[in-house]
């Protein structure tokens, strides 16, 4: 063997360096396989806090989940494109409902539809639909907002730049609600 053996035991020199790449390309696999075996990434969930990103995974999966950035309103958020999937067929839509909470009840902000669509290189991306249509009940007579902040109806005002394509699915919303500041307390993917 050419080469002399160091303080943690590898040989260097040729056949030390054949077995270090040998042994980057197994931990590589093994990367890449705990990578492919967890759950996809549905979308981002991002808004800003001094002046930086601050993004948090919505994951494939369906049920609710508590945002980790529970109780911190924010005047503007932003919703990224997750992971692309690779398939054969077009992925199933999604729907995600998202809820700010109070001590004793969840009101229901809005829901986001979530569609994938093929690029160029034949992967799936998730594109989405703001369902913007105020949730209403009828009392007293009249039609009411559900979804209210202090007796106000809360309105949402997209201000991306991103355009839809032909079905109305963006690939990056925008928006914050007419009433201010909101947070986004969690979520449920369906």
């Amino acid at each position: 063997m050419t080469g002399r053996v160091t303080h943690h035991g590898f040989a260097q020199g040729r056949r030390g360096s054949a077995a270090a790449v040998v042994v980057a390309m197994l931990l590589m696999s093994f990367i890449s396989v705990l990578h492919a075996a967890s759950t996809p990434v549905l979308m981002l969930l991002e808004h800003t806090e001094a002046g930086k990103p601050v993004q948090t995974k919505i994951e494939l999966k369906a049920g609710l989940v508590a945002s980790p950035e529970k109780g911190k309103p924010q005047t503007k958020w932003i919703i990224r494109a997750g992971d692309t999937l690779k398939s054969e067929v077009q992925p199933g839509d999604r729907s995600v409902n998202f809820y700010q909470s109070t001590d004793t009840q969840s009101t229901l902000l809005f829901i986001v539809k979530v569609r994938y669509y093929q690029n160029a290189t034949g992967r799936w991306v998730p594109q989405f639909l703001l369902n913007e249509e105020p949730l209403v009940i009828r009392k007293n007579g009249r039609w009411q907002p559900l979804t209210t902040v202090q007796g106000v109806p809360s309105l949402i005002v997209q201000t991306g730049t991103a355009l839809p394509n032909a079905e109305g699915y963006f690939p990056s919303l925008e928006f914050g609600m007419s009433t201010g500041a909101t947070s986004i307390d969690a979520w449920l993917v369906q």
